[in-house]
């Protein structure tokens, strides 16, 4: 999905010709030994995301919730975009946590994510979503394919898109053409989104793809594929919607309540290093609790004038290590990580409430809220 950096090389002269033929032809055996490795591997079915997050106790952040629903403008999706993350080591689950947590400040979402473990469907493939840009998103399904570190990794990934792709594409009653060449079909890639629809200036997922000798026809090869081996099957129930009701009020998913007004219970994750206190306020001698660590909250607590969440017999932490507060942001801001490296070019944009954890933390000499276990913002764009 982010914006890849194309550099082209034009090669003059006839001393240059059977190089650049002999790595065309390099680049074909390993797409097509790539689609031969994926073919051997069996599909890992779909995670919807809100039955994830219910195992968990997180609240699922309905994206078409409240109105906010992208039509198709043909009533149904008129075919899919392929975007890969651009985000090195980031799981489908990483990212459906993520994006799940920040798409209202990111103004990013798409329908699903997949790797080589498994596809997430964050949403019902019913509505649009924000991934492509304002023309694009009222006509295509869109999916994001993680980064995997292997190559063996990278085909099961494809092999996973793949399938999930096709069982859509007979759902929905679409036929695949392939449209990143000539801008007419019904399967895109971002980049193809870019150059013939505009609205989104981003690349991928060439710039990945090739990193594996591999190429969008290569994957549309592979889709077809297994979208003709479909072709006798009654595959509409194997890519059910989200299990959410269309009207947006009718259960729980729908509602539009904060959830840190209220006291969470259960199992939370430490969004923040957090010492343990007992009942009277005081701290204990008990080790530093690192962000990341999941916990059992039974009740919230004031003391002292200040709220706590009881996570054991006369243990307490800080309630805002776990529910966090809201802060608008006065400049647009990066997202850095633990050791104040940027991570990727994704802004949060100024003016954007974005809910972060505990106090400040000190990196480097710079001053950063956490916005995740791992991930921060310069305390700095908030004032």
């Amino acid at each position: 999905m982010k914006i890849k950096k194309l550099i082209t090389t034009i090669a003059i002269g006839v001393g240059l010709v059977a190089p650049i033929f002999n790595g065309n032809r390099t680049q074909v055996v390993e797409a097509a030994s790539i689609n031969s490795i994926a073919k051997q591997n069996s599909y890992v079915g779909v995670t919807f995301l809100y039955k994830m997050l219910q195992t968990q106790n997180i609240k699922y952040n309905k994206f078409y919730a409240n109105g906010n629903k992208i039509k198709y403008r043909k009533g149904k999706p008129e075919g899919i975009v392929i975007h890969e993350t651009a985000t090195p080591g980031a799981s489908a689950y990483n990212e459906a946590i993520y994006f799940n947590r920040e798409w209202q400040n990111m103004y990013s979402y798409v329908h699903a994510f997949v790797d080589s473990k498994q596809v997430i469907q964050m949403m019902t493939p019913n509505y649009g979503v924000w991934g492509a840009g304002a023309i694009a998103n009222n006509r295509f399904i869109q999916i994001e394919l993680c980064q995997e570190t292997t190559r063996n990794k990278f085909a099961k990934s494809v092999n996973n898109d793949a399938i999930y792709a096709a069982k859509l594409l007979h759902r929905y009653g679409i036929t695949p053409v392939h449209a990143s060449n000539t801008g007419k079909g019904t399967i895109w890639s971002h980049h193809a989104v870019s150059r013939f629809l505009g609205g989104t200036n981003h690349t991928d997922p060439d710039g990945y793809f090739s990193k594996w000798g591999y190429s969008m026809n290569d994957f549309f090869d592979l889709l077809k594929y297994y979208y003709d081996l479909q072709a006798g099957e009654t595959v509409t129930s194997n890519v059910p919607d989200d299990n959410t009701t269309t009207d947006d009020t009718s259960n729980d998913e729908t509602t539009n309540t904060d959830p840190v007004s209220q006291a969470p219970t259960g199992k939370r994750t430490l969004m923040h290093d957090a010492y343990t206190y007992n009942a009277q306020g005081q701290r204990t001698a008990a080790a530093l609790k690192t962000a990341g660590t999941v916990v059992t909250v039974a009740q919230e607590k004031v003391i002292n004038g200040k709220k706590y969440l009881q996570i054991g017999e006369n243990e307490y932490v800080v309630a805002s290590n776990i529910v966090g507060s809201n802060r608008v942001l006065t400049h647009n801001a990066y997202i850095y990580n633990t050791t104040g490296i940027r991570v990727g070019t994704t802004k949060l944009l100024k003016g954007k409430t974005v809910r972060t954890y505990g106090g400040r933390i000190n990196i480097g000499g710079k001053m950063y809220y956490p916005i995740d276990t791992n991930r921060f913002v310069k305390v700095a764009n908030f004032n």
